[in-house]
């Protein structure tokens, strides 16, 4: 079947629909959508010219790596600067580890030429050919011979294929590129292709997959009218062709016209006049325009105003028609500022690229966006159409018996939609998909994509009761009337409606239980309302928005007047919260801060996040259980914690005469110690390499854990030594809690429970273990999340910390290498041969934390004189070059993170190449017979070296000099 409507805009065009899907229709869908991309040849045609290399040439192999990965498919790759290579495949691309190399020139004819060339030779083939042809500069001779010499070749042959499947060339723009030349190419096919145009380098991955999928799923139509008239349109789902014809033309005497798809296949569609004219074919029609001035956006905005979104005929029709109300919407703000840029006398190149790459854009409307949260609302919008809303939500409204509809007219007088005047009963009534619910003002903020908990915050609770699809044609007229008015909006502006009161404004809602079957509704519908909630879209829903819905509800509650209507609607918002956290799947799994962070919560587990837990949400967590008493003090050590965190800084001296003052008590004695004895004991008996080398790993990582002793050690104690102060000094404790933070005061008064619950009901002991636990563990020894998963037993906290604070003073640790020299050159053995860079720099911070003295000098010397030399087969073993470069640049990469070998000396994050400055290091070394070498960065990364400046006198004057190494420079001092 065949449909067609008048646009009611000044050129009078008449959209048309065709349904190939219509069950009384004899096109083959199956047939067609087997055979669409079926029998395709793509080839990609990257430019690799200089100026894509960093991360402009790393997207692009990605995005072609990941489309290789989904399509399985070896696709051809051509790449050219100022030569083409066409030897390339998305497959051999895959298989290599690093990406394409990136330099020279830029020379189109080259790349037109082999292409021209490549058509030739598989013209036999017949298979439709697509180009997707990427560039992101200007050819080095644009006005040059050779390149207009290879377009007119390249053109010839084109002109000169007939009977033989489509040529298209889409066209993918980056950067400082020509939009009259690029319009050009994307022309040069047997049929018209797309173009996009990004200003970053990131966006080209967005830009590759959405050429990808729509080359292979686009079908072209030809579309015959019996008065002679024909049209071309595109689809991509099988399911409809939609299209505008000309200007002026009266389709009224006709009363069929003939469908060619691009297999040649011709199909007889009935056409009559749109008879149940909805939202969705309006839209369809709308974003087939393209408007060529401002005051053709204008009327197009205008005509958008009008159109009343909710009056779809099912749900997924209903979703479907806002995400394209939305795109139009958007478009239409970007078009006006274009044109406002085109009045310009001197208009930018960039603005012609927009503008075209504007004019395609309604083409890739299910594909992949710019936004952060398109990739969210794409997923939310196949989950949307796989599950039948419409169909569970008419169930719920069908299995509804009539005492229960008796039961719900017995609430018409209490809940009013404030808008339509239709109350609750009328609402179900009429549809199975609509909701009641409580108008709020808030406010918006990027942030509220990633983190809704922070990024929405509440500014008034109306009174105004409202149903959700009066609220949406609302706000979508508010916001339409700002853009027509020039103020285009953002996901935190403040357009609104008005609510009961004459100062009410509301721009978000909170469903209201109000009953069992009308919770059924919000239960069903609970992502769309969430998802519009957060990010102003119906498909943005994301699972932590329903743990930020718990910090939105206390919003409420401590904004809350004692009105009787308030009371009742904080009572059936209650309602609905309490579902969230007993039913929904998406709270209990939520990453952050949902039912596992809660439970961590309660068992005092560290709570390591990159966001802060706002402790609202465990507090209305506990609330709803009927459970709050059980979480007040968790939550106040929590509260503690957090504080303390954001007041002291780390490894700070404040902080560790806290913790001193916790362990030993705040008049600490100092008790003599004795020198201890020389502990000579070396190798254990097992010596083992990978053993001695796994000891050295550990005391990497935890300079507590004791490495196999290499060498002789004096190990002198200072002479002092505090005791453990078991008992609680209690004054000192308790000076460091703070007052009652607001959220839980509110809480307090809301329950009627005593403001002196907390301090009533905590165990000091436990108030001292939470206390060193964030002031040593969190603030002073700065461990990483991996060590909070071992924190000590409350039993034993105060030995484990005292065993870590002595060990700062206990160990002054003396080398003996005055004994033999052998020592020196099994430490030296030792580092040289570890396999690995956390042994090497275990071995190194050990016996050489001064960077100098006879190992590292052995070290260091031997790493220079050999680190380019070959190793054979060193699969699996750190190299002496890595070896050495982890001593220049004072780091090494474990599996976790990247960590410093020396702590007081700074790190080299890049270096440029030191091969030229290592091979002069060497040679000096080697000529001038260099005893002893330092190492050293502040700032300059510094080598020092010692010789003997007159050997054949009996003099030992040293000389000194030093090597920059970045940057490199020599000189003696």
């Amino acid at each position: 079947m065949a449909a067609y409507l008048k646009l009611p805009l000044s050129n009078q065009q008449i959209y048309v629909e065709i349904k190939l899907s219509d069950p009384d229709a004899t096109y083959n869908t199956t047939a067609a959508a087997a055979a669409a991309g079926g029998d395709l040849d793509i080839i990609c045609c990257v430019d690799v010219s200089g100026s894509m290399s960093g991360s402009p040439i790393k997207n692009v192999c990605e995005v072609l790596r990941d489309i290789y990965q989904r399509t399985q498919k070896d696709y051809r790759l051509f790449t050219y600067n100022t030569q083409t290579d066409v030897k390339r495949t998305l497959k051999t691309l895959s298989e290599r580890n690093d990406n394409l190399q990136a330099s020279g020139g830029t020379s189109f004819a080259c790349i037109f030429t082999a292409i021209k060339d490549y058509l030739i030779q598989n013209a036999s083939a017949k298979k439709p050919v697509t180009f997707i042809f990427m560039t992101d500069g200007q050819d080095n001779e644009p006005n040059g011979l050779a390149l207009q010499k290879s377009v007119q070749m390249l053109k010839l042959m084109l002109s000169a294929i007939t009977n033989s499947p489509p040529i298209t060339f889409h066209v993918i723009g980056f950067g400082e590129v020509n939009d009259e030349f690029l319009n050009k190419i994307r022309t040069f096919g047997t049929r018209q292709g797309l173009f996009r145009y990004s200003t970053e380098s990131k966006e080209l991955q967005n830009n590759f997959n959405d050429m990808f999928e729509y080359a292979l799923h686009v079908r072209q139509f030809t579309i015959k009218f019996p008065n002679g008239k024909t049209y071309t349109a595109n689809n991509i789902d099988n399911e409809t062709v939609g299209f505008l014809t000309n200007d002026g033309d009266d389709l009224s005497a006709m009363a069929e016209l003939t469908l060619i798809d691009d297999k040649t296949t011709t199909t007889q569609f009935p056409l009559a006049p749109m008879k149940d004219i909805r939202a969705i074919h309006l839209l369809h029609a709308l974003n087939l325009i393209q408007p060529e001035n401002e005051e053709q956006v204008k009327s197009i905005q205008t005509y958008l105003n009008n159109i009343q979104i909710t009056n779809s005929k099912n749900f997924a029709e209903r979703l479907e028609a806002e995400q394209i109300y939305k795109e139009i919407d958007q478009r239409m703000m970007e078009y006006r500022q274009l044109f406002a840029q085109l009045k310009m006398t001197q208009v930018p190149e960039r603005v012609k690229l927009q503008l075209s790459a504007l004019r395609h854009d309604p083409i890739f409307a299910n594909t992949q966006r710019k936004k952060k949260l398109d990739l969210r609302v794409y997923k939310n919008v196949d989950y949307f159409k796989k599950t039948n809303i419409s169909g569970i939500l008419q169930g719920y409204k069908d299995s509804i018996t009539l005492d229960t509809w008796q039961k719900i007219r017995e609430q018409k007088e209490i809940w009013v939609d404030t808008y339509s005047n239709e109350d609750i009963y009328e609402i179900m009534r009429k549809s199975p998909d609509n909701i009641l619910c409580l108008g709020i003002f808030v406010q918006r903020d990027e942030e509220v994509i990633n983190n809704p908990a922070k990024g929405l915050k509440l500014l008034k609770v109306t009174n105004t009761i409202i149903s959700y699809d009066s609220f949406i044609n609302g706000m979508n007229l508010a916001k339409n009337n700002q853009q027509v008015q020039g103020q285009f909006t953002t996901l935190n502006d403040h357009y609104s409606i008005a609510g009961a009161l004459a100062d009410e404004q509301i721009n978000a809602v909170i469903p209201l239980y109000i009953n069992d079957e009308h919770m059924k509704r919000i239960r069903i519908l609970e992502g769309i309302w969430l998802g519009y909630l957060y990010t102003l879209d119906s498909c943005g829903y994301d699972k932590q928005q329903e743990v930020a819905l718990l910090k939105l509800f206390y919003e409420i509650i401590q904004q809350r007047t004692n009105t009787q209507r308030q009371k009742q609607m904080i009572i059936e918002l209650e309602k609905v919260c309490r579902f969230i956290i007993d039913e929904s799947q998406g709270f209990k799994t939520a990453e952050q801060f949902g039912e596992k962070t809660y439970e961590k919560l309660l068992k005092r587990l560290p709570i390591v996040n990159t966001q802060e837990y706002d402790l609202s949400i465990p507090l209305m967590i506990g609330y709803l259980r009927n459970d709050l008493t059980s979480v007040l003090v968790p939550i106040y050590y929590e509260y503690l914690r957090q504080e303390y965190l954001r007041k002291y800084p780390k490894n700070s001296a404040a902080v560790k005469t806290i913790v001193e003052n916790l362990v030993y008590g705040c008049d600490s004695k100092h008790l003599p110690a004795t020198l201890s004895t020389n502990n000579s004991s070396t190798l254990t008996n097992n010596n083992l390499p990978d053993y001695i080398e796994q000891s050295f790993i550990d005391y990497f990582h935890d300079e507590l854990s004791q490495p196999i002793q290499l060498t002789p050690e004096n190990i002198i104690k200072e002479n002092r030594k505090w005791m453990i102060h078991e008992e609680i000094e209690l004054n000192y404790i308790k000076g460091l809690l703070l007052p009652l933070p607001d959220f839980i005061r509110t809480m307090l008064n809301l329950c009627q429970i005593d403001e002196d619950y907390i301090e009533k009901h905590l165990d000091y002991d436990t108030l001292r273990y939470e206390l060193l636990i964030t002031f040593y563990y969190l603030i002073y020894s700065d461990t990483n999340s991996g060590g909070l998963l071992n924190l000590p037993k409350k039993e034993n906290i105060l030995s484990v910390i005292d065993g870590r604070l002595q060990s700062e003073k206990e160990r002054a640790v003396a080398h003996d290498y005055s004994e033999s020299v052998h020592l020196v050159r099994l430490v030296s053995h030792v580092a040289k041969n570890c396999k690995t860079l956390e042994g090497f720099a275990g071995v190194m911070r050990k016996y050489c934390p001064s960077r100098r003295g006879p190992i590292f000098s052995e070290v260091f010397i031997r790493l220079v004189e050999s680190y380019d030399e070959s190793e054979g087969d060193t699969v699996g073993t750190v190299t002496k070059k890595e070896k050495l470069i982890a001593l220049l640049k004072n780091q090494i990469s474990t599996m976790t993170a990247t960590e410093v070998i020396y702590e007081d000396m700074d790190q080299c994050h890049s270096l440029p190449s030191l091969d030229e400055q290592l091979r002069s290091l060497r040679r000096f070394i080697d000529e001038k017979k260099v005893e002893q070498i330092g190492l050293q960065n502040r700032g300059r990364l510094v080598v020092y070296c010692r010789r003997t400046l007159m050997g054949d006198r009996q003099c030992r004057r040293k000389r000194n000099y030093r090597y920059f190494l970045n940057p490199f420079h020599e000189d003696s001092f």
